[in-house]
């Protein structure tokens, strides 16, 4: 349940958004879900036209506005790399204004979401995402044999941080949030994956980050092979294929 103290906050600042030409305005995140922390900011959507995202000090704490149109929030749910996030997330907001019946809609659409709906879109795009990290992996394997830390660490984060959401697609998860997006994909995939993930966040003193992360791309890839073009096929086993080499042979998939 949200703190009343909460509530009246987000009551207030929704009445101003209101004021502000907001057709419907819902609390949503950690505040409804009921896991905040005394840290945690207040996540407030305005269905409407206004600045796509801002944030602000509201009685010392931290208020996220997010406008959106109806049409916007509604194409949401049907991209692949925002419904795993959105239609949770609408599912459980609370409603603080809604004069025009737009946040009633956007609820009944998000508790009506079937995976199947969006099936072809979501492979394709699992294809073409998985397909693009091939480049990141070449990088961390170039920055590896120049023996340039910094971009490798920063291309080893690139894999780390978004093959996940890739993989949430494919296993088609929903998650209230991603925090527990990389425990909720672990789960979906295997220990394997946790443990190269864990890995490649350097989280395990003496580990080779830089190999972990080249190994999630190898298991993400294992996953999603089915789903790939030949030419599609043709850059990731390119990657592949560097990869292996640089981690002496040793076997990625």
């Amino acid at each position: 349940m949200t703190a009343p103290h909460i509530l009246e906050l987000a009551r207030g600042v929704a009445s101003d958004l209101a004021a502000d030409g907001a057709l419907a305005v819902v609390l949503a995140g950690s505040q409804v879900r009921d896991d905040a922390t005394e840290l945690s900011d207040i996540d407030l959507y305005a269905i409407g036209v206004g600045a796509p995202y801002a944030l602000r000090v509201v009685d010392d704490r931290l208020v996220a506005v997010s406008w959106r149109t109806e049409d916007e929030e509604r194409s949401a749910f049907r991209r692949p790399a925002s419904v795993g996030a959105t239609v949770p997330a609408w599912r459980a907001a609370l409603v603080l204004h809604d004069t025009a019946g737009v946040a009633e809609r956007l609820q009944r659409e998000a508790e009506a979401f079937e995976w199947a709906a969006i099936a072809a879109r979501c492979d394709t795009w699992v294809a073409e995402t998985t397909t693009g990290y091939a480049e990141e992996v070449l990088k961390l394997v170039s920055a590896r044999r120049r023996g340039d830390r910094v971009v490798a660490a920063i291309q080893r984060s690139v894999l780390a941080l978004r093959l996940p959401l890739v993989m949430a697609v494919q296993h088609r998860l929903l998650y209230e949030t991603e925090n527990r997006l990389w425990s909720q994909v672990a789960d979906a995939i295997g220990q394997r994956w946790s443990a190269a993930h864990t890995a490649a966040l350097s989280l395990r003193p003496g580990e080779d980050a830089d190999r972990a992360a080249l190994t999630l791309f190898g298991l993400a890839v294992s996953e999603v092979r089915s789903l790939l073009t030949p030419s599609q096929l043709a850059v990731v086993d390119l990657a592949l294929h560097a990869a292996r080499e640089e981690a002496d042979g040793t076997e990625l998939v």
